[in-house]
């Protein structure tokens, strides 16, 4: 019970679905990415390559203003943020 008196209950199964769900993306990505290393390794000692990848000749001109996003500087100021939220 809380200190209001009404009971907490917790969303543990759905928390779990989650985080199996969560578990199973990072599965997938990590296979598919040992997929990729593998076959360009294996590309790279027979001599011809497996796995292609583009590269642009000319730079896009739709993206000149492109700024790519920083997700480690955005995950830093948040937890400032909180931090700073929890402890003011």
């Amino acid at each position: 019970m809380s200190s209001n008196g009404k009971r907490m209950s917790a969303p543990r199964n759905r928390d779990h679905g989650l985080q199996q769900n969560q578990e199973e993306l990072i599965k997938f990505i990590w296979d598919s990415w040992n997929k990729v290393c593998q076959e360009y390794q294996k590309g790279n000692t027979q001599g011809s390559p497996t796995v292609a990848y583009h590269i642009e000749s000319e730079p896009n001109p739709m993206l000149k203003d492109f700024v790519p996003f920083d997700l480690e500087a955005y995950w830093g100021k948040r937890l400032v943020q909180n931090i700073s939220t929890h402890n003011a």
